[in-house]
């Protein structure tokens, strides 16, 4: 969806309007998909690992997520850093700071190489503060923080929308957001309980999932045609989206699960975290008008496939072991 958004987007007045309006929710609309899976997936995890080891491990979550991360992030930094002393792409010294140490989503970023780790910044302030909080309280005091949470999100939400010009885009602070991860993590304690897992997945058919996929696709459509639907739209697709996620996950051999299973898709999957490095780039040198970009997207789209590929093999594969092993003990 980020992927689409930003292949589609253009300054083109034949290929914007309405399209670009389109693309861009379709590209929020994936970054919020995003937050929901991370959500959905560490807290599983974390839960799984209470249940096996009879503890979280700070030490060991905190080295996974250090070696999973940083090293491809700051291999695209770096890649960038290069670009820039040739003169062949610009960015700020502060665009480079905010994206490596996580605060690009509270500043305005000049640069367009450096802009999307906005919400990479997002993720990682929600393994700051979630683990520790699962870790030190307890599934129970854990639901209830997340309670409070996401009724803080959307009153600070509300609060900001009030002081905006209707149908504005909220600033991608962390505190305008966390309802996105709250609500799967919320969900993933609940389905740890066995009885309440079987009802979920007797109760979540097909036709239900495919319901809620009908119904946020009408949410986005109409965001797009009504601006003051756009940021209440957020908590709408915060519940929904673990809903559908966590289908997969309980109703695996569902047509929805079987199609995530298909070798195509598990690779996309595997890329999917170099994907979104590396396409900011490969866009940025991308024609800026139709028909010239329509013309150049397959191999825009190829050349973003194959640096991904070669981030996952060289970069990522590597330092994800490194980082297993050392998390071990």
């Amino acid at each position: 969806m980020v992927v689409a958004s930003h292949a589609f987007t253009t300054e083109s007045a034949s290929g914007g309007g309405a399209i670009n309006l389109l693309t861009f929710r379709l590209g929020t609309f994936g970054v919020m998909l995003f937050f929901a899976i991370s959500g959905f997936l560490i807290c599983t995890r974390l839960l799984i690992e209470e249940e096996t080891a009879g503890t979280i491990s700070l030490r060991s979550f905190y080295t996974r997520r250090i070696f999973r991360i940083l090293p491809a992030a700051y291999a695209y930094l770096s890649v960038i850093a290069a670009l820039v002393a040739a003169g062949l792409v610009t960015a700020r010294w502060m665009d480079f700071a905010a994206a490596a140490f996580f605060f690009s989503n509270y500043i305005i970023s000049d640069s367009w190489f450096t802009g999307h780790f906005w919400s990479l910044a997002i993720e990682e302030h929600f393994y700051l503060f979630w683990p520790p909080i699962l870790a030190k309280l307890g599934r129970k005091r854990a639901m209830i923080i997340g309670a409070i949470l996401i009724a803080v999100t959307v009153f600070l939400r509300w609060r900001t929308t009030r002081h905006q010009s209707p149908g504005a885009d909220l600033p991608g602070y962390t505190q305008l957001r966390l309802d996105a991860f709250m609500f799967p993590c919320i969900l993933a304690i609940v389905l740890r309980d066995h009885n309440i897992a079987r009802r979920f997945r007797q109760s979540i058919t097909v036709p239900l999932w495919s319901g809620l996929i009908l119904a946020l696709g009408c949410g986005i459509a109409v965001a797009v045609a009504v601006p003051a639907w756009r940021e209440p739209q957020r908590l709408f697709q915060s519940a929904l989206l673990p809903i559908i996620i966590a289908t997969t996950v309980i109703r695996p051999d569902d047509w929805p699960g079987r199609l995530l299973r298909l070798p195509p898709m598990e690779w996309l999957g595997r890329i999917s975290y170099s994907v979104y490095l590396w396409q900011q780039l490969v866009f940025g040198f991308a024609p800026r008008a139709w028909p010239a970009r329509g013309l150049a997207l397959p191999f825009l789209i190829l050349a973003i496939l194959l640096i991904a590929t070669a981030s996952r093999h060289w970069i990522e594969l590597p330092l994800i072991r490194l980082g297993r092993r050392l998390a071990r003990p």
